[in-house]
């Protein structure tokens, strides 16, 4: 059984044929990521692979969510709590 993510993302692999586990393309995903956070810009989200993309969509719908005892959001284990980037010029 799938787990539903952020607006018809799943954590089930691709390969499953299950009608719940619609994925989307990466432009859905990117689209999706401006419309929460309208101050990320497709050349910057263009910069990750689509499993970053699908986390980073997955935190900011939970984190639009009401707040209270049964808002939750795991950070994936292969996550690291604190990362930085370094801007290429």
């Amino acid at each position: 059984m799938p787990i539903a993510g952020a607006h018809g993302r799943t954590s089930e692999p691709p390969e499953s044929s299950s009608p719940e586990s619609s994925r989307l393309t990466r432009e859905q995903v990117v689209d999706r990521i401006i419309q929460i956070n309208p101050t990320a810009t497709t050349e910057f989200l263009g910069a990750f692979q689509e499993r970053e993309l699908g986390k980073y969509l997955d935190h900011l719908v939970a984190a639009s969510g009401p707040r209270g005892r049964h808002a939750r959001w795991e950070r994936p284990a292969d996550s690291p709590a604190i990362l930085g980037r370094e801007a290429s010029e």
